[in-house]
């Protein structure tokens, strides 16, 4: 127990365990919010007034400034716990002055460039209080902390310098205090990064799962309320709601739920990589995402009103296709120190996707002052959703939030079914199906693995989009100087992009054509750009086609029956497709479950021995044939005693395939409780037509009969 009127700070490092959100930081997370919509309410201010540029270096400053606060709040409240009288009082003071900050940034952001000094001063004393309260906390835990005592003194040093530099501003004029501002702000910026802060880091170590959904929260604040801001701005802009408000409203509302899907799946579902400033680039990644996420909800709103079939504003054109940019751009810095959980493809894949989409979405600013609003805002959502896909095709499994029942060993499992009747137990899972967990991301699959080992469809899909991707990306650069090409047509995108497909496909019809040297820049690099992604395409594609295809037919049960007075396991092989498939070998392995006399359970791989593992023309059926004798692991199986322990039958056959002119080869297990009959034989398939040519008939292939008394016929059949 402790007093609430007073107590100590106390030390939290993740050596003691992941600490819980308070509800004070949630309150001062709302807060922080307000004051941020208030940016994005000025910003969008200054777009319409039509000072876009300066507008957005203003609202990236201040926010940078408040964001450090913020910042420097949860990394308090991440280093200490303590929730007495005093501190929640600080805190409070914190937030008012939070909400100063919100309340004069409009004014202060308007001033920039053409206000008077003054019109600053607010802010600069607003940010100073806060830093100052932050820097009192540190000070704080100096006092009564003596194992902390490093720690705070340097961070309390850090916001308390950056404390008096803000208040200094307020008595320096314009542009000078700016200045001032921007010493304050790369002065917290840097101290994680100083030797001092890294040797800190070490003694003291973050709980960096607590920060992690701390981001994640304040994220998915910003993201709700630019989805509420949405809404309202759709409901007062007409009095009726028709087609084409609800076109783009779902447009518009798409866009930010594929945000939001990018940032909770991929940023805030990956785990920070260990590594010397990892977590530092993980933050520093946070500052443009948050001055992205604001702007995205600001530019979305603005976008709602738009008409759909008229070109879009360049101001709100670039606004939203910039924000969304430095989206992407930021989830690919933190991606590039981050680990995603469950996932198939590299790290490397996922940052190089982000990358590509931010430099096509920037592209797509310019390409919007040109087609209607409508194919723009089709442009940039389809762009997003195929973030989602992208991010559904690279980790499609993920761990149940409430397992209902703990992972089982192959033991345990195993076990399980043995209890079951035969008929009546489930058939285990093909190992190919099985789940890797916990890969190292260098040993994952790369693009060209992904797109190798899956579908078709995936296949064809994948290289449609990069190809409509990379057209798009090339129009926009053209679009960049509409001089640069000669169409009569003019220069509009549906030219641009034709001319970006002429001349990566090296068609090259002449009614298109370079006319400035910038012109023939792009047309040089979109030339090696094509001949390079041809040359991939058609490679992947060839060699995903010539891959041989084994068409080894493997009989669904095998039998233990007696040939020639010995007990006999056979299961049988067919050519289905017929071709010559020459030098074939098998190889057949029990896996079975053991005891070590110590007490340990094992599972070993057992070689079977075979009648013939060999033959020199695989073009019929082969009967495989096993003789069990003292030594084989089905010496003590007869009526299906001690049949439990052999978990598995794993059967391999290659052999040279003469039509591919490669090596095939086919796998199949068998489960003997659910797949071994006894005493029963194969029915022959082979058989002579009138004109002496051979049949196999595969509707019988895997039918059986019980076992009769007097000489066999079980091998009958056994032909190549």
């Amino acid at each position: 127990m402790r007093s609430r009127w007073f107590h100590p700070p106390e030390l939290h490092t993740e050596l003691h365990g992941q600490k819980r959100v308070s509800w004070l930081e949630i309150l001062y997370d709302l807060v922080f919010v307000a004051g941020v919509l208030q940016l994005g309410e000025a910003l969008s201010d200054g777009v319409q007034s039509g000072r876009p540029g300066i507008s957005g270096v203003a609202f990236a400053g201040h926010l940078a400034a408040m964001w450090l606060a913020w910042t420097g709040f949860t990394f308090f409240q991440n280093r200490f716990d303590v929730d007495d009288f005093g501190h929640r009082i600080a805190v409070f003071g914190q937030m008012f002055a939070v909400g100063g900050m919100a309340v004069t940034a409009p004014a202060s952001m308007a001033s920039v460039g053409v206000g008077p000094s003054s019109a600053s001063q607010p802010f600069s004393i607003a940010t100073a209080i806060v830093h100052g309260l932050i820097a009192i906390g540190y000070l704080r835990a100096h006092l009564q902390m003596s194992e902390a005592r490093r720690y705070a003194r340097y961070w309390g040093l850090i916001f308390g310098v950056a404390a008096a530099l803000w208040l200094a501003s307020a008595v320096i004029p314009t542009p000078y205090r700016y200045a001032v501002w921007t010493l304050a702000v790369f002065g917290v910026l840097a101290a994680p990064v100083s030797p001092s802060s890294r040797r800190l880091t070490e003694d003291f170590p973050l709980d960096l799962g607590h920060l992690s959904r701390r981001y994640a929260f304040l994220t998915i604040v910003i993201l709700g309320e630019s989805f509420v801001g949405a809404l309202t701005a759709l409901s007062r802009g007409a009095p009726t709601v028709d087609a084409e408000q609800i076109a783009r409203a779902v447009v518009n509302l798409t866009i930010t739920c594929a945000l939001w899907w990018v940032y909770f799946d991929d940023v805030a579902g990956s785990k920070i990589k260990a590594g010397r400033g990892t977590w530092v680039v993980w933050l520093y990644g946070h500052l443009p995402m948050g001055i992205a996420v604001t702007s995205v909800g600001v530019a979305v709103k603005r976008s709602i009103a738009l008409p759909l079939d008229a070109p879009a504003p360049p101001a709100d054109a670039f606004l939203l296709a910039g924000t969304l940019a430095l989206a992407l751009m930021s989830v690919a810095i933190v991606d590039s120190v981050t680990e995603r959980r469950n996932a198939e493809l590299s790290d490397r894949t996922r940052v190089g996707v982000r990358t590509f989409s931010a430099l096509v979405m920037l592209v797509l600013g310019q390409i919007g002052t040109r087609v209607s609003t409508g194919t723009f805002l089709g442009l940039v959502c389809a762009l997003m959703i195929a973030q989602v896909l992208f991010d559904m095709l690279m980790a499609p499994l993920e761990m149940a939030a409430h397992p209902g029942e703990p992972h089982r060993s192959q033991q345990e499992a195993g076990s399980e079914r043995d209890a079951e009747a035969p008929d009546q137990a489930e058939r285990p899972p093909d190992i190919s199906t099985a789940v890797r967990r916990g890969a190292p991301t260098e040993l994952r699959s790369d693009a060209y693995f992904f797109l190798l080992e899956g579908s078709w469809t995936r296949f064809l899909l994948s290289l449609t989009f990069v190809y409509l991707m990379l057209n798009v990306l090339f129009a926009g650069l053209y679009l960049l100087d509409p001089a640069s090409i000669g169409a009569e047509s003019g220069a509009a995108f549906a030219t641009a992009f034709a001319f970006s497909v002429q001349t990566m496909s090296t068609i090259g019809y002449g009614a298109i054509h370079p006319l400035t040297p910038y012109g023939d820049l792009i047309v040089t690099i979109e030339a090696a750009v094509g001949m390079l992604a041809v040359a991939f395409a058609t490679g992947l594609m060839f060699a995903k086609a010539s891959r041989p295809r084994s068409s080894v037919l493997f009989s669904r049960p095998m039998v233990l029956t007696t040939i020639n007075g010995q007990r006999t396991l056979m299961f049988r092989v067919g050519n289905a497709r017929g071709n010559e498939v020459v030098e074939a070998n098998i190889n057949v392995t029990a896996l079975v479950d053991e005891v070590a006399p110590e007490g340990h359970s094992l599972r070993r791989l057992i070689d079977l021995d075979l009648v013939r593992s060999r033959t020199p023309v695989f073009t019929l059926s082969w009967s495989v044939m096993h003789p069990v004798d003292d030594q084989s692991p089905f010496a003590n199986t007869r009526g299906g005693e001690d049949l439990g322990r052999i978990r598995a039958v794993i059967v391999t056959i290659m052999g040279h395939d003469a039509t591919y002119g490669e090596t095939t080869h086919s796998r199949h297990i068998y489960h003997p409780r659910l797949d071994l009959a006894f005493d029963h034989h194969f029915v022959d398939v082979i058989s002579q037509l009138s004109d002496g040519r051979l049949m196999v008939d595969y509707n019988d292939f895997h039918r059986i009969e019980p076992d009769v008394p007097g000489p066999s016929a079980a091998a009958s059949g056994d032909s190549s």
